[in-house]
């Protein structure tokens, strides 16, 4: 439980900074793979899918998906425990990202707040 709050608050920092700096920091990343070291070893496989997911993405957007994006999108795979539950969260991900968007004038958002939300919008319900 514990490890989920701290998980969770490390993500809503990670979101944070997306929204201001338009960058995912690597260090982040890699305390971030840390923490989940700790509980969700055994999803690291899984999370994988989510990479090859976004990078196709990534390649079909014509590279307006960030990189940081793309290696984010393996940390919020890792708590969840299945291939539906990834796709869900990606769904999720892309319409919240997708309303946002309509409400803004044409230009850059920060996607990594909307893959958070998906993964925990998945993970509570």
């Amino acid at each position: 439980m514990w490890i989920d709050l701290l998980v969770l608050s490390y993500f809503l920092w990670i979101a944070y900074y997306d929204c201001r700096f338009h960058l995912i920091r690597n260090i982040d990343l890699v305390l971030l793979l840390l923490i989940q070291s700790l509980v969700y070893l055994g999803n690291f496989l899984i999370a994988l899918s989510a990479i090859s997911i976004y990078l196709l993405l990534n390649l079909l957007a014509k590279g307006k998906i960030g990189a940081g994006d793309v290696k984010l999108s393996f940390f919020c795979a890792t708590p969840l425990g299945s291939l539906s539950e990834i796709l869900n969260s990606i769904s999720i991900a892309w319409i919240a990202g997708g309303l946002f968007a309509l409400t803004r004038r044409p230009q850059a958002i920060p996607f990594a707040p909307f893959m958070i939300f998906g993964t925990y919008m998945v993970k509570i319900l």
